[in-house]
């Protein structure tokens, strides 16, 4: 109780601030709306960037519409400019910068009748087993269905808490998730968990430490970010680096993509993940070119491994060549984006001088926002002095391969499920006419009420997942709407 009070009394000294620093603020939020440039479809297309393509998605649960939407930093102070932004409150009170300790945007909106949840029971089942029975809040979760089209997936996430550094090491261990299944993996497997670890990432697994009843060491201290002091002009007290997510998958297999984050104890101060925007990639190979300290200069051998790789991928029917610099974290944050920016241009140079197209080259820059490893010691310095290449799928590729499976339908309809009978995960098969604007699958419970609406973005023949291990057993019926009408009914029988 003392907490929340806590809460509301500071988020309503804060309000009339934030809404006159939000308009001068170089990090911007954006509601999706019901159409145009800002609407979910939209939202989530941004994530993708080579080698991935984007099926299907839905929003499966949302304290409000202020829970989800879009981000936009200039100055990249996260080490990304744009992308998705799920949040446990609302992203309207992260633009103002650090002017509350304790920010609860939806508890404070919620106790003035200002807001009607869109999920009426706002728990998380998935990650409240991954806490090991810990009670979730507010909760926000959006599902995607991808298909990569080369052999490992990558994208890249920063998170962020009001629980920083207050409750480090408390119960209220706000927590987040990217559970993904699919062919090769075992089960439902959380990807966001601490390098080298299977820890989640959450308040207690990544922090400076903590100053509550006691000193609190610190975990994983190479990873976080301190925001106690403002330095980072986002409302969050502390945050992590921008993390990596490496995952080896199957090419050209469709992947369910269930992205959580949730309250932990209780539902105050507010917790956040930032999804870069088109960080959402699928590569067959990686390489690392590594320099000396203030150097952008590329050693003879690196050079032979870029005289290889031009030879190799000069072809444009292969996918394209991402190209990333880095540094360690020695010297002001300026001056390293700015040396890993020069660095990974130098080696665009020197691909360009050996035949490789620009149009084949996506280049990007982190500066010391995303170290590999360990920055405390010479060798993790050099490790993160980098510039790295990796070679993503083709989608030229995956469209020759989706033809070859091509059916000849006059009408858009609802093909098939299966397995059916189910008690985990069904696989939903459609067929959509390519002129269709759009096309969602809805799913009624047995009283006839919507529990889930999936959108569907691809055409021709296509799927997407149903789950059905959190619901009772039962006959679900699921309806293709195309561009507003009906077009066809199936049962989904789940039987646990």
């Amino acid at each position: 109780m003392q907490k929340t009070l806590l809460t509301i009394i500071a988020f309503t000294g804060l309000s009339i601030n934030q809404l006159i620093a939000q308009s001068a603020s170089d990090f911007k939020t954006y509601k999706t709306q019901a159409t145009g440039n800002f609407d979910a479809r939209n939202l989530l297309q941004t994530l993708v960037g080579e080698g991935v393509v984007l099926k299907s998605f839905s929003i499966t649960k949302a304290s409000s519409d202020e829970a989800y939407g879009f981000f936009e930093d200039k100055k990249g102070t996260l080490g990304m400019k744009k992308g998705l932004i799920m949040t446990t409150g609302g992203i309207n009170g992260l633009c103002a910068g650090n002017t509350s300790a304790s920010m609860s945007n939806l508890t404070h909106a919620k106790a003035e009748h200002r807001i009607t949840p869109l999920i009426s029971d706002n728990s998380s089942p998935d990650l409240e087993k991954l806490l090991r029975g810990q009670k979730t809040f507010d909760a926000c979760v959006i599902e995607l269905d991808i298909v990569p089209t080369a052999d490992t997936l990558s994208f890249n996430y920063v998170f962020g808490s009001e629980e920083y550094d207050e409750y480090v090491g408390s119960q209220f261990n706000d927590v987040f998730a990217f559970f993904i299944t699919g062919k090769g993996i075992t089960g439902e497997k959380n990807l966001a968990v601490v390098p080298n670890t299977e820890i989640p990432v959450s308040v207690n697994s990544i922090n400076g430490g903590g100053q509550r009843t006691s000193r609190i060491a610190p975990s994983n201290p190479t990873y976080y970010v301190s925001n106690v002091a403002g330095n980072i002009k986002i409302e969050y007290d502390g945050l992590t680096k921008l993390m990596e997510i490496r995952q080896p998958v199957t090419p050209y297999e469709t992947y369910h993509l269930r992205m959580c984050i949730a309250d932990v104890s209780d539902d105050s101060f507010d917790s956040g993940v930032f999804l870069e925007g088109q960080s959402f990639v699928s590569y067959e190979k990686s390489y690392n070119v590594l320099f000396d300290k203030n150097s952008s200069n590329i050693e003879k051998g690196y050079k032979t491994l870029l005289d290889n790789l031009a030879k190799l991928y000069k072809d444009n029917s292969k996918g394209k060549i991402l190209i990333t610099g880095h540094t360690d974290n020695e010297g002001s944050e300026e001056l390293n984006q700015a040396l890993s920016c020069t660095r990974a241009t130098d080696v665009v140079e020197y691909l360009k001088n050996k035949g490789v197209d620009e149009s084949r080259i996506v280049m990007n820059c982190k500066g010391e926002t995303m170290p590999r490893t360990n920055n405390q010691t010479e060798e993790g310095k050099l490790l993160n002095r980098r510039v790295e290449l990796k070679i993503s799928g083709s989608y030229d590729e995956y469209v020759k391969k989706k033809a070859e499976n091509t059916i000849a339908e006059e009408q858009s309809k609802l093909l098939s499920n299966y397995p059916n009978p189910f008690s985990g995960i069904t696989t939903i098969e459609a067929f959509l006419l390519d002129d269709v604007k759009n096309a969602q699958v809805v799913i009624y419970d047995m009283t006839g009420k919507i529990i889930k609406t999936i959108y569907l973005l691809e055409r021709g023949k296509t799927s997407t997942f149903f789950e059905g291990q959190h619901i009772v057993n039962g006959t679900y019926p699921a309806t293709l709407i195309v561009d507003g009408k009906p077009a066809g009914s199936i049962k989904l029988v789940v039987a646990h």
